[in-house]
C-alpha cells in the first residue's frame, strides 16, 4: 500500500530518475513519499542547504563546524561582510520582509562579519515541522537538528538556516549571487579552506541590468511576467513597467529590492533601480482577485521559460489572461494588443474567423466566458481598487460566476449580523412579530400568484 503523498507505482523496482540540481526550478519542486527513507524526498539528485552563524554566535564557531562536518559535506565556507550602510536592508531582504528600513535584526544577532556554510546532505529526509513564523512545512530534519543544536550553544536566533531546498536556493542566491552559487554547486568535494565576501546582498545598490534581475529570480521566486515580455531581459518598453504574477508579493519585492510606490495593503506597484533608472513592477499575487485564484496557481505551475531566462505564461494562459486584461480590466483594448491577441489565438488553434475578430465584444465575451466557466474559474473582485472593471462587457457573460459587488457583500454581512443581535432574537421570539411576518409573506406570495 502506498504511503500518503506517494505517486509511486507499487510494481516498479527501479527508483525514478532524479533531476540535476543545477536545473532547479522553484515552480517545479515536488515531494514524494520515500518508503526506503521513511520520509519525503524531492526530485533533485542532490540536497543542498545553507547555515549561517551570525557574528553574535561566532564564539562557538569551532564547535558548530565540527558538528556540521559530522553530518554534511561543507561545499563552501565564506565569511560575509555586509556594509553598515546596507545592513538593515540586507536583513529585511534575506528574511523576506517589507523594506521599511526598521529591522532590529542586526541588534539581536550581531552586526559583524558572519559565517556562511553551503552544505550537501547525502541522506536527506523531509518531514513536516513548524517554523518560527508558525507555518507547517516540509523540512530537512537533519538540518533542523543541527540548527537546534547550534542555537542551544549560541542562545537565541544567532543561527539561521534553510529549512528545505527551496529556501536554500532563495537565500544562497541572494547572499552569494547566482554566478558564485552556480560555481559552488558545480564543484566536486568539500571546500578547501574559507573565503571572504565583502559584498551586500545582490542588487542592494541597484541592479546592473534586467539580465541580472532575471538571473536572480531564476532560482529565488515563483513568478511569471504576464505580458509585454518579448524584449526581456534585454530592454523595456517606454513605460518601464513589468507586470508580474507571483505567489508572495512581499517576498518578491524583497528579492527585487523594490519599495512600494503607494504604501498600503492594497498597493501593487513597486519600484527598483536597474542601470540607474527606476523600473516599476506591477506585482499581482495568488489570491488578490486580479484573476481567479485557481487560475493564478495554474499559470504559475505551468509557466514556461523564454530563452531560459524569463518565466512567462504558457501560450493558452497568455492568450486568455491577456484577453481578460484587455477586455475586463481596461475600458478599451490597446491597439498594440489587437495583433498580439490575433496571433496568440491562431497559435492555440482557434478558428481564423474567431481569431480575426477576437477583440470585438460579442466574440471576446463568448470565448472568455466559455474558457473561464469551462475551467471552473470565476471573475473575482481585485483587492487593488485601481484595477478597472468593465461592467458593460461582463454583462455579456452567461456562464461564469461573478463576485458580488462590495456593497452587496457588505449589506449581506450587516443583515447576518443584525439577525444574530439580541434585539433580533427577542423579536423572533415574539408571537406578534412572527404572526405579522407570516401574514406579510402570505400576502406577497398571493400577489405573485395573481400576477402569474
Amino acid at each position: 500500500m502506498n504511503r500518503p503523498g506517494s505517486d509511486l507505482d507499487p510494481a516498479r523496482t527501479e527508483p525514478p530518475a532524479r533531476t540535476p540540481v543545477s536545473s532547479y526550478d522553484p515552480a517545479d519542486l515536488t515531494y514524494r513519499w520515500s518508503p526506503e527513507v521513511g520520509a519525503f524526498a524531492h526530485q533533485y539528485d542532490r540536497d543542498l542547504q545553507l547555515l549561517v552563524v551570525w557574528s553574535g554566535g561566532r564564539a562557538h564557531e569551532t564547535e558548530i563546524l565540527e558538528r556540521v562536518a559530522a553530518d554534511f559535506t561543507i561545499l563552501a565556507q565564506v565569511e560575509v561582510r555586509w556594509s553598515a550602510e546596507k545592513m538593515v536592508n540586507d536583513f529585511e531582504r534575506l528574511y523576506g520582509q517589507t523594506l521599511w528600513g526598521t529591522s532590529p535584526k542586526h541588534e539581536e544577532v550581531g552586526a559583524g562579519p558572519f559565517l556562511l556554510l553551503i552544505l550537501e546532505d547525502h541522506a536527506p529526509a523531509y518531514s513536516y515541522r513548524q517554523n518560527v513564523t508558525g507555518y507547517v512545512e516540509l523540512t530537512n530534519v537533519n538540518v533542523a537538528r543541527v540548527k537546534a543544536a547550534a542555537r542551544a550553544l549560541t542562545g537565541g536566533y544567532r543561527i539561521h538556516s534553510s529549512n528545505n531546498i527551496r529556501e536554500f536556493f532563495r537565500d544562497a542566491t541572494l547572499v552569494l549571487g547566482p554566478e558564485r552559487l552556480r560555481e559552488i554547486i558545480a564543484q566536486e568535494g568539500p571546500a578547501e579552506g574559507a573565503s571572504v565576501l565583502a559584498e551586500d546582498i545582490v542588487g542592494s545598490r541597484g541592479w546592473d541590468s534586467l539580465d541580472q534581475v532575471f538571473r536572480t529570480l531564476r532560482w529565488t521566486s515563483r513568478y511569471v511576467v504576464l505580458r509585454n515580455f518579448d524584449d526581456l531581459p534585454g530592454s523595456l518598453e517606454d513605460d518601464h513597467e513589468i507586470d508580474v504574477l507571483c505567489d508572495d508579493q512581499t517576498d518578491l519585492a524583497a528579492v527585487l529590492n523594490a519599495t512600494e510606490v503607494y504604501p498600503g495593503p492594497e498597493g501593487a506597484q513597486f519600484r527598483t533601480l536597474v542601470g540607474g533608472e527606476e523600473v516599476f513592477f506591477d506585482t499581482r499575487y495568488v489570491g488578490d482577485g486580479y484573476l481567479d485564484t485557481e487560475w493564478q496557481r495554474e499559470i504559475l505551475a505551468r509557466r514556461e521559460w523564454r530563452d531560459g531566462q524569463v518565466a512567462v505564461p504558457r501560450h493558452d494562459d497568455h492568450l486568455f489572461s491577456l484577453l481578460y486584461h484587455a477586455k475586463v480590466q481596461k475600458p478599451a483594448v490597446k491597439p498594440a494588443y489587437v495583433g498580439r491577441l490575433t496571433q496568440l489565438a491562431l497559435d492555440v488553434g482557434l478558428p481564423e474567423q474567431v481569431a480575426r475578430t477576437l477583440t470585438q465584444d460579442e466574440v471576446a465575451a463568448s470565448q472568455l466566458d466559455g474558457y473561464l466557466a469551462g475551467h471552473g474559474f470565476t471573475v473575482p473582485l481585485p483587492v487593488d481598487p485601481a484595477v478597472h472593471r468593465n461592467a458593460e462587457f461582463l454583462a455579456l457573460f452567461r456562464l461564469t460566476p461573478m463576485a458580488d459587488p462590495p456593497l452587496k457583500v457588505a449589506t449581506a454581512e450587516l443583515w447576518q449580523s443584525a439577525k444574530r443581535s439580541p434585539v433580533a432574537r427577542a423579536l423572533g421570539r415574539s408571537r406578534v412579530v412572527r404572526g405579522a411576518y407570516h401574514r406579510l409573506r402570505s400576502a406577497v406570495h398571493a400577489l405573485k400568484d395573481r400576477r402569474a
